[in-house]
């Protein structure tokens, strides 16, 4: 019989061989004709099959490896990784976290009812839903200084920072400690213990102590550590003053914009629904001169696309208006539903008197953020004090008194001792510690005053921009109001000329257009100017109860 291995080898050949044939005739359409079979040729492509298949299965397996890797590490990741919370138990938390509050609510009225407490915290809804509230502009500062919860906040930290000075301060005080010991226990007696004592359970005793002891430290001295620390207390309670009349100043200014945005945008109203009127009628009156055949076609079309125009811009203005009041509203604390209704009709102009040195001169004396950064550079100063502390010896007194006895309360006369001991500790080295902190506070002194020349400098940049915007709104409030005088007389003369037959339909719509965009200008200088004024003092740090340009603004009239 004819040996596998190379029947294999000749039927392996006989198909490449007719393999090449087909290909060759397919490229050439030519009989191609067939070659003598090469058993080498043979051996090396099966030689090359087997290889491939070895690639394509350590492939595969490199592939099933890298799969199980994945789902192993995925795993992993949800073992760790939270539960996705779904809607059932969002809602479930949420309910939970209602129940709670409202429970933690109760129970906190109930005992402010048994100790008559007021809470501290306003709670908004002042006035009905749906109510009305009359404002004036002081008012509306009052009022949101009243409110405020930053404000609440910043005097909370006042507090806080007086307990923290004294907190410092005890640590010049002397402390008292007490402490009570009780113990049982049960020894065996060594002098009696025989291996008949043993087999009878042993020569044991059970006793009992009680100690009561009392101990007073009282610190002469600290090396300037408890002094530093009462001094960096004290400096955080200034800045904590000043912080509020950041947050007083702030409010007002919030305050103060809301209400002329409100008052701008109800100016801004009124032109678009003006203009709305003024475009209806002018339709009216194209529409009838067409019906008589004195006009064309394209007027009533162009003059009904303005009128729509003019209809959307006033929905806007409409919504722009509800907007701002609901802002206002906010940052007074009330419902946002409130109805306000405003004083002032119009937004004002008045004049002022003051320089730029004087502005800024002011906001270098007075500014909060200013004395706040002079403070951080003292604080910095006493840090390294208190890190230079450990140089020097500290100084106390100790005393104590101990009682014991096996009853209780272990008070017995007759076994007291008492103690008195003055000592004197003094670190001679400590790896250099110290000395590193020491270190550390004078570069925090460094960054302290750059952060200080930096502040200053900023705060100079921000008195003279906030200068310029008032004198640049100043002049567009002049101009803008020629503009707009000049626009509405140019408005009434292209209406004329158009009902006498003289002029044209665009130079309508075009003079009702520049009519709007002269008092939208107007609006927006007058409302640039007086959020302007508001900005100066800010930047100034104008006392909230007090205006250098706006006297009228001290606000203490209104504590309702």
């Amino acid at each position: 019989m004819m040996n596998n291995k190379l029947y294999k080898k000749l039927v392996i050949a006989m198909m490449i061989t007719t393999i090449s044939a087909v290909a060759a005739a397919s490229a050439a359409d030519t009989t191609a004709s067939v070659r003598p079979v090469d058993l080498a040729q043979a051996d090396t492509i099966q030689s090359r099959a087997k290889a491939e298949q070895q690639e394509i299965k350590a492939e595969k397996a490199q592939q099933k490896k890298a799969a199980k890797a994945e789902a192993k590490a995925k795993k992993a990741a949800d073992a760790v990784r939270p539960v996705d919370i779904t809607p059932e138990l969002r809602e479930e938390l949420a309910q939970k976290i209602a129940d709670d509050s409202a429970k933690l609510a109760d129970k906190a009225a109930a005992k402010r009812a048994k100790t008559q407490e007021v809470d501290p915290v306003i709670i908004i809804g002042r006035v009905p839903t749906n109510g009305t509230v009359d404002l004036n502009l002081p008012k509306t500062v009052q009022m949101a200084l009243d409110y405020n919860r930053d404000i609440k906040n910043s005097q909370y930290a006042l507090k806080k920072a007086e307990y923290a000075i004294n907190q410092a301060q005890a640590g010049k005080k002397p402390t008292v400690d007490y402490n009570f010991g009780a113990q049982r226990s049960r020894a065996t007696d060594a002098a009696t213990y025989s291996r008949a004592a043993s087999l009878m359970g042993g020569a044991n005793s059970v006793s009992n102590a009680f100690s009561n002891g009392i101990s007073v430290n009282i610190p002469l001295y600290t090396g300037g550590l408890v002094e530093g620390q009462i001094d960096v207390a004290k400096l955080g309670k200034t800045n904590t003053q000043e912080e509020i009349l950041r947050v007083e100043q702030a409010t007002k200014y919030s305050a103060i914009q809301g209400y002329y945005a409100l008052l701008a945008y109800q100016e801004l109203q009124g032109v678009y629904h003006e203009a709305v009127d003024n475009l209806q009628g002018h339709l009216d009156n194209v529409q009838a001169q067409y019906n008589v055949g004195t006009k064309a076609r394209v007027d009533v079309l162009s003059s009904d696309v303005s009128l729509a125009n003019a209809k959307t811009t006033a929905i806007t203005a409409d919504n722009n208006v509800a907007v701002a009041e609901s802002n206002l509203n906010n940052i007074l604390g009330l419902p946002l539903e409130t109805k306000l209704n405003l004083a002032d009709h119009q937004l004002p102009f008045d004049t002022y008197n003051i320089s730029l040195q004087e502005a800024t001169d002011y906001a270098m004396k007075y500014r909060p953020e200013v004395l706040q950064a002079a403070i951080a550079v003292q604080e910095a100063e006493r840090n390294i004090d208190i890190a230079d502390a450990g140089n020097k010896p500290t100084v106390a007194i100790t005393g104590g008194n101990d009682w014991a006895d096996n009853t209780f309360p272990g008070i017995d006369a007759n076994k007291r001792s008492w103690k008195v001991a003055a000592g004197v500790t003094y670190n001679f080295y400590d790896g250099g510690a110290t000395k590193a902190k020491v270190n550390q506070a004078k570069q925090d002194l460094l960054v302290a005053r750059e952060t200080e020349q930096k502040t200053r400098e900023a705060v100079q940049l921000e008195v003279k921009q906030a200068y310029l915007n008032i004198r640049s709104a100043a002049q567009k409030v002049e101009e803008t109001q020629t503009v707009v005088d000049q626009a509405r007389e140019n408005y009434r003369i292209q209406n004329i000329r158009y009902q006498a037959g003289v002029g044209i339909n665009l130079d309508v719509l075009d003079a009702q257009l520049s009519l709007n965009e002269a008092q939208v200008n107007h609006i927006q200088a007058l409302y640039d100017y007086n959020v302007g004024i508001a900005k100066l003092e800010q930047v100034m740090g104008v006392d909230v109860e007090s205006g250098v340009i706006h006297p009228s603004l001290t606000a203490t009239t209104y504590r309702g």
